[in-house]
């Protein structure tokens, strides 16, 4: 994941900069740079692979100066060169980024007809060139950056400096990361706390919407309506586990807010958005000559390859054979040379996902791995390994690992079915323009927490809940009944909202929260007969989807709407909710969210 470090002071600060990137290192990243300004002049080193290449070039060409900026990049944009890598510079101002800009295509199109000249592939130089744009038109720095950013749509960080502004880093994040570090004299702004405390132990964490306005003496926040705001400032303890906690209460909800971070990275690792092509280059098995997939996995691993069951049969157009770790290996499974195996684990070490994968291995399976552990078990028995960038996941119930899980095999689906010559080229390029729109779609879901807050009083009062769902929403009802019993222990089921008046319905009444998951999909219509068979049988409905202002005309219920079409994104963003209602259930009950009773993170014993 891209790192981003900036340092206002009154010394040199080259040396901070380097220091700071090696310990954001551990994001990943394939090129790094800084840039210093100093008598009104902008310093920018820059270069492809590792700080040690960084280091080696400042060596050759030093620079320095009081304020700049560092980043480690992940190639979103563009492939991993020098001329790709942050800083980008463009006249009077250099900035870095994380995230993904959705609508760069657009904003770079406007810019090419003012004649514009891009010296790279990236989305981050078009912000470069936008604010300077507004420098030269006499605007403010702080206007610059303000205009600039209200035509940015997507999910990102951006931090910059101004060349005729020598003590002065401008800054604004939506769903990526940054934290604010507070010093005598100097000042600071991270991604992350624990890459800044060998700088100081003084932190704020910023919002949703803040922009920063910073020098070595002074720190200045605007809240999204651009209010002056105050943010606490806290002394980070010394206890990594508790400084880890990024001023949330819990871990997984901090891993749920993670998401949009997170998710950026995995896709920018399998998808290139400056073509909008796969990222060939990750999956080095020839996938033409197979006719089926065996997908195992454990728990929410199972219901991730639910999901892409439906991926690989309706757009891969590949036969899916899908069981449970526990099962695979006692049943009569018919293997052969035309199939290959498939793993999920967040872990890589899952006990029963490990032993159905040797029981698949010695009979001469292909294995494909879906990890977050790259170094583990599952993935060291491998053909293939395609991780999934979550990061480290603390809570037990899993939230970021889940949806990131969700974004390697939608990846793997368009691999698949573009090397079978099922999909065009203009498909490609649509489903990845969907999957773009990812991490923007789950801020606008954490813009509804407070609805969810409601909806979470009226689950906390039941004993039971039933999750419905069709197609793909199948398989995210399952994970959210799944979620909402491993963390507040109260009972829930998830079913095919079809099979609901084969059994299921004798259940409903007045006191049965029934979640109704509702995408705008092909399953649409047919969900929302479902539901009312469920009104006209007094339950109580509770509804996440599309459309719920035009429902409500009708019907007495509460929920919330969510905005999702695609086939691929759907699923993914519509998993957030319901980890937001299980989490806020279990915390209005008192439970222990991050450690519930009877469970253990990894799996390793059968």
């Amino acid at each position: 994941m891209c790192g981003i470090i900036g340092i206002a002071s009154n010394r040199n600060i080259c040396k901070d900069l380097l220091d700071t990137l090696n310990r954001l290192s551990y994001r990943g990243y394939d090129s790094a740079g800084i840039s210093i300004v100093n008598d009104k002049k902008i310093l920018e080193r820059k270069i492809k692979g590792k700080i040690s290449n960084l280091e080696n070039l400042l060596e050759l060409s030093p620079i320095d100066g009081a304020l700049g900026i560092g980043h480690t990049r992940w190639a979103t944009h563009g492939k991993p060169t020098t001329l790709n890598a942050h800083p980008h510079t463009v006249n009077n101002v250099s900035l870095v980024h994380n995230g993904i800009i959705e609508n760069f295509q657009e904003l770079k199109n406007s810019l090419l007809n003012d004649n514009t000249f891009y010296s790279s592939d990236t989305d981050t130089e078009i912000i470069s060139h936008l604010i300077d744009n507004e420098l030269k038109l006499g605007k403010t720095p702080i206007d610059s950056f303000l205009n600039t950013v209200k035509k940015l749509s997507g999910a990102f960080a951006i931090v910059a400096i101004f060349k005729d502004f020598n003590n002065l880093i401008i800054a604004g994040k939506r769903g990526s990361p940054l934290v604010i570090g507070y010093n005598k004299d100097e000042k600071y702004i991270c991604s992350d706390v624990n890459s800044l405390t060998n700088l100081t132990k003084k932190i704020s964490y910023l919002e949703d919407g803040d922009t920063v306005i910073l020098n070595s003496n002074r720190v200045k926040i605007l809240d999204e309506n651009l209010k002056k705001s105050k943010r606490s400032i806290i002394t980070v303890s010394s206890d990594r586990v508790v400084s880890s906690l990024s001023g949330y209460d819990h871990f997984m909800q901090k891993e749920i807010f993670e998401q949009p971070d997170v998710l950026s990275q995995s896709l920018a690792y399998y998808m290139d958005f400056s073509d909008f092509k796969m990222n060939e280059d990750k999956f080095n098995i020839d996938f033409s000559k197979y006719e089926k997939i065996v997908i195992t996995g454990c728990g929410t691993a199972y219901y991730a390859g639910m999901v892409a069951k439906y991926w690989f049969e309706n757009i891969a157009k590949i036969n899916i054979e899908i069981d449970y770790a526990s099962e695979l290996r006692y049943r009569n499974v018919l293997l052969n040379d035309k199939s290959f195996s498939l793993f999920i684990s967040q872990s890589g070490e899952t006990a029963d996902t490990l032993a159905a994968l040797k029981f698949c291995k010695d009979n001469g399976q292909t294995i494909v791995s879906i990890v977050n552990e790259v170094e583990s078990s599952i993935a060291k028995e491998s053909d293939l390994v395609l991780p999934i960038f979550a990061g480290p996941e603390i809570g037990v119930a899993s939230t970021k690992a889940f949806t990131c899980q969700l974004v390697a095999l939608a990846s793997l689906a368009l691999h698949i079915a573009k090397v079978k010559n099922i999909i065009s080229i203009d498909e490609e390029k649509n489903f990845i323009n969907e999957l773009l729109h990812v991490p923007k779609l789950i801020l606008d879901v954490f813009e509804k927490e407070n609805e969810i807050k409601k909806l979470a009083k009226i689950i906390s009062k039941s004993k039971s809940a039933i999750f419905i769902g069709r197609g793909t929403s199948y398989p995210i009802a399952l994970e959210g009944a799944l979620k909402l019993k491993e963390i507040s222990y109260i009972h829930a089921e998830g079913i095919a909202a079809g099979e609901l008046k084969h059994g299921a319905i004798a259940l409903v009444d007045k006191n049965m929260p029934v979640i109704v998951l509702a995408p705008e999909d092909l399953f649409y219509v047919k969900t929302l007969s479902n539901m009312h068979e469920v009104i006209s049988r007094g339950g109580n409905i509770i509804f996440i989807g599309s459309c719920l202002d035009d429902i409500l005309e009708n019907t007495k219920l509460q929920g919330i709407n969510v905005e999702t079409s695609g086939k691929l994104s759907s699923p993914i963003i519509m998993a957030v909710p319901l980890q937001l209602l299980a989490y806020h259930v279990a915390k209005l009950l008192g439970k222990d969210i991050d450690q519930p009773r009877n469970l253990a993170k990894s799996v390793t014993v059968e």
